[in-house]
């Protein structure tokens, strides 16, 4: 891959001890772009910020915003000149939760398309419970508008929960502009355990798990997927930099 994105919640206690440094350290590994998260910053303003990432070559694709904050923190993504909001997780656990947050979906999309961004939800494994359409993901897809959110793919949670993500993607073509590379431990049986925040057994290197990356990449690219962003959100071994260095080598072979 050419174009390499890291989600720098996955770097984010480095990124609290020295903002910049951490961003040029992942340029340094060959990661091309980054992600930002929970509207975290590092302090700077827009115009500082976006100068100091053109100054150590990394594109910024995006940020994670919560669907009740995008309002607020619009002004600053303009400016910053991201082209996606993303709203990372919600608690949806049943039907009824997932059809009632379409709207909220709809609300934060028809914001940012007015501004000229464009707004997704990000999914974990509690969205693929079973509910009157298929997963309550499916709920969210069948119940938004295409024209203002699309969806970002967390490969790793999905394959978790027992889903074919390469088969998932092709049931809703387009849909999926953005896609997270997080891979699923070769010991977890998919779909048999069911999977927590604080368990970090099921994170190994990217490409040393159960994820089939080349279909993936097939799949999600002919249906229009922008880009592959890596997250972590712990150590698989070692440090989190030695981590996402070997996750970003992958990813260049891919």
């Amino acid at each position: 891959m050419d174009k390499r994105y890291i989600q720098l919640y996955s770097i984010r206690d480095e990124l609290t001890k020295d903002f910049e440094g951490t961003l040029k350290n992942v340029a340094k590994m060959g990661y091309t772009g980054v992600e930002f998260a929970s509207g975290f910053y590092g302090g700077y303003s827009a115009a500082d910020l976006k100068k100091m990432l053109a100054d150590i070559g990394l594109d910024a694709i995006g940020t994670h915003i919560m669907s009740d904050n995008v309002a607020e923190n619009l002004d600053y993504v303009v400016d910053l000149g991201l082209r996606y909001v993303i709203d990372p997780m919600a608690p949806i656990y049943t039907w009824e939760e997932a059809k009632a947050f379409c709207e909220k979906l709809n609300a934060a999309g028809k914001l940012c398309k007015d501004r000229g961004i464009i707004f997704g939800y990000h999914n974990h494994h509690f969205e693929f419970l079973e509910g009157k359409d298929g997963y309550l993901l499916e709920t969210l897809l069948l119940n938004t508008d295409p024209d203002l959110v699309c969806f970002q793919l967390d490969v790793g949670w999905a394959t978790y929960a027992g889903v074919d993500a390469p088969s998932f993607i092709k049931k809703y073509p387009g849909r999926f502009k953005l896609i997270h590379v997080k891979e699923c431990a070769k010991a977890v049986e998919a779909g048999k355990l069911q999977p927590g925040f604080g368990e970090d057994s099921w994170n190994v290197a990217t490409g040393k798990g159960i994820v089939d990356w080349p279909a993936v990449r097939d799949v999600a690219v002919a249906q229009g997927a922008e880009a592959f962003i890596v997250e972590r959100e712990f150590a698989y071994a070692g440090d989190i930099f030695s981590c996402v260095a070997a996750d970003c080598e992958y990813l260049k072979s891919l």
